[in-house]
């Protein structure tokens, strides 16, 4: 009961953490439990209308490449290459008329808890256009930003103690994989799925189903013949946009690829049944 007082009151300020974004602060949670069931409420609430992406720290195949990516090809339906890191963020910069909110589970998280992705990060929370709300759990993560970095970030930190237990952070354990199996789990899809934006999960979404219908026998499907659906599915605008897509489905384990007489066949490594069961159960 108490701790579902704590989650109601930290909710009740919801609006206000908002205004915080909207001000140019960029909002840390701090506290014992777990925040992140606190942050996804505070996505369904108060970012259902705005452009989000949800970023979970504790992920060990997360890569801020990755997360680029996602923004510039997702979020910005650019389909060009970037030589650098900064050029990625210089036309993030300068692309001013797309608001968008990081939310992002343990910013010091294992992947993230060095100085490059630090920089990255604290340079993206720089940008008018772009507002991160995050958590940390360590009790050294101050000890992660020095004096530039939190000029760049402009933290307001708030207490979000919760005591609620970490049951997604020590879900996503050291991969996404199934241990015993190596095929990927139904906590492992969820888990991951949903740190991606809505089109990417609509991408995985076409290649389950395209699986599912196929029966046992789906030896996967090629390249070619997806970017087609897609683009019939109008979830993606070029061919570049989807290799991203994939990479990071790939990098998260979550699609494979054959080959089979020299042409790449794509698969998700599941089940059929724990495939429909994600699918039947999944929301977007």
């Amino acid at each position: 009961a108490y701790r579902d007082a704590l989650v109601s009151e930290h909710k009740e300020s919801f609006p206000v953490w908002k205004v915080y974004l909207q001000e140019g602060f960029n909002v840390l949670t701090y506290g014992f439990g777990s925040k992140r069931p606190i942050l996804i409420q505070f996505c369904k609430k108060m970012l259902k209308h705005d452009y989000h992406i949800v970023i979970n720290g504790y992920f060990p195949n997360l890569t801020i490449r990755g997360l680029l990516n996602t923004i510039t090809s997702e979020v910005l339906g650019s389909s060009a290459t970037y030589k650098s890191v900064a050029d990625q963020i210089r036309y993030i910069k300068a692309c001013s008329y797309r608001e968008l909110y990081l939310v992002i589970n343990n910013i010091d998280g294992v992947n993230l808890r060095n100085e490059k992705a630090q920089q990255v990060l604290a340079e993206l929370g720089a940008i008018d256009h772009v507002h991160i709300i995050a958590s940390v759990d360590h009790i050294n993560s101050p000890l992660l930003w020095d004096d530039g970095k939190l000029q760049l970030f402009n933290w307001l930190w708030i207490d979000c103690t919760s005591y609620l237990t970490y049951t997604d952070e020590t879900s996503a354990d050291c991969s996404v994989l199934d241990k015993t199996a190596g095929d990927v789990s139904l906590s492992s899809m969820t888990h991951v799925l949903a740190s991606l934006t809505p089109n990417a999960k609509n991408i995985f979404r076409l290649i389950g189903n395209i699986q599912l219908k196929a029966g046992k026998d789906f030896q996967g499907i090629s390249f070619q013949d997806f970017y087609i659906k897609c683009r019939e599915q109008f979830l993606v605008n070029s061919d570049t946009t989807l290799r991203t897509q994939l990479t990071e489905f790939k990098d998260h384990k979550l699609i494979k690829s054959r080959n089979k007489n020299g042409v790449e066949l794509l698969y998700i490594s599941a089940e059929n049944s724990i495939l429909q069961q994600f699918l039947d159960n999944s929301t977007f």
